[in-house]
């Protein structure tokens, strides 16, 4: 049995790594570590989105470059000047409450 490409592409971003635990290491602002990296959304010289163990996870900076991506191991490196870092817990949904609460 054959199997093509975009069906191989397919299975792999279907099947999604969950992690329980991150460690995020910053050294001198300029070497960004992170582990439990489940999906990047996005990546460029100025920010970098993705979801850390569950939480969203924005890093903004000058000149930010992927060093190392393993989707396997759930690791990124970033290089660049770091200059802010945020976490949203925000899943995207929203809730009958919050609808009615505004």
């Amino acid at each position: 049995m054959e199997i093509s490409n975009s069906e191989v592409v397919t299975k792999q971003i279907d099947e999604e790594k969950i992690f329980k635990e991150s460690e995020i290491v910053l050294k001198n602002r300029k070497l960004l570590t992170i582990s439990g990296v489940e999906k990047v959304y996005e990546a460029n010289e100025a920010k970098v989105q993705l979801r850390v163990a569950g939480s969203n996870l924005l890093i903004l900076g000058e000149k930010l470059s992927v060093d190392k991506l393993s989707v396997q191991d759930g690791i990124i490196e970033i290089s660049g000047i770091v200059c802010d870092i945020r976490f949203n817990s925000y899943s995207g949904k929203s809730g009958f409450f919050k609808k009615i609460f505004k």
